[in-house]
């Protein structure tokens, strides 16, 4: 193989690799795709519902969830959630959910919104 060759093969690699990471990169910048209230904290996830306030967060959990009142309910995988307590007004961006109510996420990012 002539070096003209080797050097376009490798070229190309090079350009398929940086697409391919940039393809990857998931963009949270954009607006959160959930903002709701921590109502419950089990084994790295926590339950968050869109729409509920802090005073409703008190009572059953089942319940709530059974009233069908609240639509935007998510168990979300975070890293570090032990540092999420109930009743924290959260912001939440992911890429993937598993149909299920309440739904399944993992966050891409997460933030806590001062109140």
């Amino acid at each position: 193989m002539s070096t003209w060759m080797r050097r376009a093969l490798s070229l190309l690699l090079l350009i398929v690799v940086i697409v391919s990471l940039i393809g990857c990169n998931s963009d949270v910048s954009g607006e959160p795709n959930l903002i709701g209230r921590v109502v419950d904290r089990d084994g790295g996830r926590i339950l968050v519902i869109g729409g509920i306030s802090r005073e409703e967060i008190s009572g059953n959990i089942q319940n709530i969830l059974e009233s069908g009142e609240y639509k935007e309910a998510y168990w979300v995988r975070v890293s570090g959630f032990k540092r999420f307590e109930e009743g924290d007004q959260v912001k939440v961006w992911f890429s993937e959910t598993e149909d299920s109510y309440p739904a399944q996420t993992a966050a891409d990012k997460i933030e806590i919104v001062e109140e």
